[in-house]
């Protein structure tokens, strides 16, 4: 993993820089978001047996700092929070963590997620529509917590968690609607490995006003965030699951 993060960044390092001035972008709210997928090597299914299709509100925030330096990439520091839980019931045994939990036991189940993006990047083209290419490094936390109960056969409680750095390639583009303040934009993250994969993409529309020495502004958007984990390729979760909501920030520019 570690050499493959390090061949991802020094391809990167090889495109040419091309911002011509110097400016901070930054933005942040909330992201409602509901989940849906399996868990476990013997999968169930997050919504129909856990019970975490509800939608919950999680945070992101961003800040990224584009320079007219010849070679050296532009950066952008990212951070996602969203937690979940549900109570659902067991069909059939279900294996995870080690444990076994028997069919018809009653779950209480949380799924904590957490990531911290750093990205290096390059602006290919800044006239009339943006076009970013670079790599993310990120660090990705993710716990999964399974409580059970069944009568006449006790309770007791499962867990699975990955915490690693993983690389992805990533992708952005946005366009601007001269004279309005208007724009759309798109990005994308990911990368496959052996039987994991790991995808993240957002699209948005915004709208900014700009003021003597700052652009302040408002944005909305959809986003989704879809993981295959196998704990046989790394980290120690196997689950297949996407976490997908609408998006709200305000953002700034100066």
């Amino acid at each position: 993993m570690k050499r493959w993060m390090f061949a991802s960044l020094m391809a990167a390092m090889t495109l040419p820089a091309q911002a011509d001035v110097l400016g901070i972008y930054a933005g942040g709210g909330a992201f409602q978001a509901s989940t849906s997928g399996t868990l476990g090597s013997d999968p169930v299914d997050i919504e129909k047996d856990l019970g975490l299709s509800d939608k919950d509100i999680g945070y992101q925030a961003y800040i990224a700092f584009e320079h007219p330096v010849p070679l050296l990439p532009n950066v952008r520091v990212a951070a996602l929070s969203f937690d979940t839980d549900g109570s659902g019931s067991i069909s059939r045994d279900f294996t995870f963590g080690g444990v076994t939990i028997p069919a018809g036991a009653t779950t209480a189940t949380s799924l904590d997620y957490q990531h911290t993006d750093v990205t290096l990047y390059y602006e290919l083209w800044d006239t009339g529509f943006d076009l970013d290419l670079g790599v993310t490094a990120r660090n990705l936390d993710v716990s999964t917590d399974v409580q059970y109960a069944l009568l006449g056969s006790g309770a007791g409680e499962a867990s699975e968690s990955f915490n690693e750095w993983v690389p992805l390639l990533y992708g952005a583009g946005r366009v601007d609607l001269p004279l309005t303040g208007l724009y759309a934009a798109a990005s994308v993250q990911g990368i496959g490995y052996s039987s994991s994969s790991f995808l993240d993409y957002q699209v948005s529309l915004g709208w900014t006003f700009g003021l003597v020495a700052v652009d302040l502004g408002i944005e909305v958007g959809y986003r989704v965030l879809s993981m295959d984990l196998d704990e046989k390729d790394v980290g120690d979760l196997t689950a297949d699951f996407d976490i997908e909501g609408a998006y709200i920030h305000g953002v700034l520019h100066f």
